[in-house]
């Protein structure tokens, strides 16, 4: 729901407007969640891989959840402020007069009212999804909400993001692709000279065609081989036998 359509530039709309990209509110807003974006890489994601090594060891499993998860958190969070966009439009243009534009207008009213979600439902949401993605997996018995506060934190911060005049968002991602140096930099155990991603650690952050902040993946040699192999060997299944190879199993 960008203003880009409009039939006035973006670049020559007044610096005052809400819907300009150098609107104060915007470049502190964006500034701001930019940051929080990074600390939720650096300091919570960290807390969450801590909590899900408590129940899974497959180190690579526990970091698809977290990438999931962000991902998931911006689906959600862009769902449900298309809705909520297309209400708060309803209620401005009944007593719209003027002599702003009814889209600066109802820009103003998202600014002001942008603590009008529910977060618990957009997390609930997430954790459903995350239980619907075939590509990770936990232990019988327990669920994704183990990282709830991780996940509550990532749908805040891309519910504020969407709420901009121009909503910052994360890359599209695929298992297998050629890598990108200006979207995504190699974890340390990568293997540098392969050109394929195995798997994401942190998804790029973008505005429109524009990198805000890399991501992080990790890539290897014959990573669609892998991938193939993960499609033939369920990923429950190796959870399942981390599970059950227990010192007293294994005493027996």
């Amino acid at each position: 729901s960008r203003p880009l359509s409009r039939s006035c530039s973006p670049c020559r709309l007044p610096s005052d407007s809400p819907l300009s990209p150098n609107n104060c509110t915007q470049v502190v807003r964006q500034e701001s969640l930019t940051a929080k974006f990074n600390d939720l890489y650096t300091c919570e994601r960290l807390n969450a891989m801590d909590t899900l090594r408590n129940f899974c060891d497959d180190y690579e499993n526990n970091q698809r959840i977290i990438f999931a998860s962000v991902q998931e958190a911006f689906s959600v969070a862009k769902r449900n402020f298309a809705d909520w966009k297309i209400r708060a439009r309803s209620t401005v243009a009944l007593t719209h007069l003027g002599p702003e534009t009814l889209e600066e207008a109802v820009q103003n009213y998202i600014n002001r009212n942008m603590d009008l979600y529910d977060l618990p439902c957009m997390t609930s949401e997430v954790i459903c999804g995350l239980n619907n993605n075939p590509k990770i997996c936990l232990p019988v018995g327990v669920s994704y909400s183990i990282i709830s506060s991780f996940i509550r934190e990532a749908c805040r911060i891309a519910w504020e993001m969407s709420t901009l005049a121009y909503p910052l968002d994360t890359a599209l991602a695929i298992d297998a692709e050629v890598m990108d140096e200006t979207k995504y930099r190699r974890t340390y155990d990568s293997e540098y000279s392969a050109p394929l991603v195995n798997h994401h650690i942190w998804p790029c952050l973008m505005q429109g065609t524009r990198v805000i902040s890399k991501g992080e993946v990790c890539t290897k040699r014959g990573a669609s081989l892998n991938r193939s192999r993960q499609r033939n060997s369920s990923p429950l299944r190796s959870c399942l036998r981390n599970r059950s190879s227990s010192p007293v199993r294994r005493a027996r």
